[in-house]
């Protein structure tokens, strides 16, 4: 990873006082001219290929040329994410759709676009190698692992439930792992049966002989994976910036559909991982609908899809992971930041088929709102 560029970031907010820059503006340069503003946005390093646009815009210079400084700051869980957020220690966090429940229990969350659908996988042990899982009735008394912080542990198990009315939750051992390293290594180790991995622990999970089950989108296509979360307060004082952050992550996602080797090698270069790696991850054809955005696996896009994200969220209120709290979920969900960029993007390539059908999909995606 180019961890080295994330310890620069660090080192020159630590120089820089530790002050929070959102809303601030810097000084005027020596020149006379007006220094860039600054928006930070948390990365999980490990995780670095799956917010691939976001990474892929700084790589192509795409935040310098749209008017935004970007700086990026190491973080190293979901938690920790949204809590930097929350503290205003980071601007933009662009992991876990988790912000949701952050929400219900009265965060100042901000989901402002999205950044990838997508991404899980079953992963079986070796002693259950020969299980075939996508019989849902060989679930029966084995322990299954997963990640409580992502959506897709529950929305498989509603799923399960819809296509398979005899199952009962209490024959599956539904155990929790906050990390998915320490989940890779109790499959390997055998005391879970099968676990849901994100793509890029699958990858280590076959290197050791583990066998995926099977990917998730096989069942759950197109569900929602990580979300652009800021802070209100944020978007109100700065809300430029952020709009030239989607601006230049919509033009990487032109890139992303018109020249896909021209943002593995920008997502390659930057989180020095093999180019064949970021492939198998965002480039890899599908067989079925992929919901217009492209059809390859784990696909990346700025576009919020409101509607996924109301649909998800009433998931988890029915399964009982949060109430609503009394909180408006549109209060907390701002379609007006990706708007104005596309909007942006539109006026300077009124002709070009590849925005034009991001707008095109942005209003059905979003319709609910």
């Amino acid at each position: 990873m180019r961890v080295e560029k994330l310890f620069k970031g660090i080192a020159l907010t630590l120089l820089a006082g530790l002050v929070i820059l959102t809303g601030c503006a810097k000084p005027a340069s020596k020149d006379g001219a007006k220094a860039l503003p600054t928006i930070k946005i948390g990365l999980i390093v490990q995780d670095a290929v799956r917010p691939a646009l976001v990474v892929a815009a700084e790589e192509l210079g795409y935040y310098k040329e749209e008017g935004v400084n970007v700086e990026f700051v190491s973080i190293d869980s979901v938690p920790s994410g949204l809590a930097a957020v929350q503290t205003r220690k980071v601007d933009i966090f662009p992991f876990s759709a988790n912000a949701l429940s952050s929400i219900a229990k009265g965060s100042s969350h901000v989901i402002i676009g999205g950044v990838a659908v997508e991404g899980h996988s079953l992963v079986s042990s070796k002693q259950n190698a020969d299980v075939d899982f996508r019989d849902f009735k060989n679930w029966k008394g084995k322990v299954i692992g997963g990640d409580p912080n992502t959506a897709n542990v529950y929305l498989l198990q509603e799923y399960i439930r819809n296509v398979y009315p005899d199952y009962k939750a209490e024959e599956v051992q539904w155990t929790p792992f906050d990390d998915n390293n320490v989940l890779l290594e109790a499959i390997r180790k055998g005391t879970v049966d099968a676990g849901i991995l994100t793509t890029e622990r699958v990858w280590l999970a076959e290197e050791s002989g583990l066998k995926e089950a099977f990917d998730l989108s096989e069942f759950l296509p197109y569900y929602l994976c990580c979300r652009l979360t800021a802070h209100l307060d944020g978007v109100k004082e700065n809300r430029d910036a952020y709009v030239a952050v989607l601006r230049a992550q919509l033009r990487a996602e032109h890139d992303y559909k018109e020249d896909l080797q021209k943002i593995v090698s920008a997502v390659s270069t930057y989180t020095e991982q093999k180019p064949e790696y970021v492939v198998r991850y965002i480039g890899t054809e599908k067989t079925y609908d992929g919901g217009g955005l492209v059809n390859y696996k784990n696909p990346v896009s700025p576009d919020p899809l409101y509607n996924r994200i109301e649909g998800l969220n009433q998931v988890n209120i029915t399964l009982g992971n949060y109430t609503d709290g009394g909180i408006n979920l549109k209060d907390h969900v701002d379609l007006t930041i990706y708007k104005d960029a596309i909007g942006d993007i539109l006026k300077r390539y009124p002709d070009d088929p590849i925005y034009k059908r991001a707008y095109e999909l942005f209003q059905v995606n979003n319709s609910r709102y």
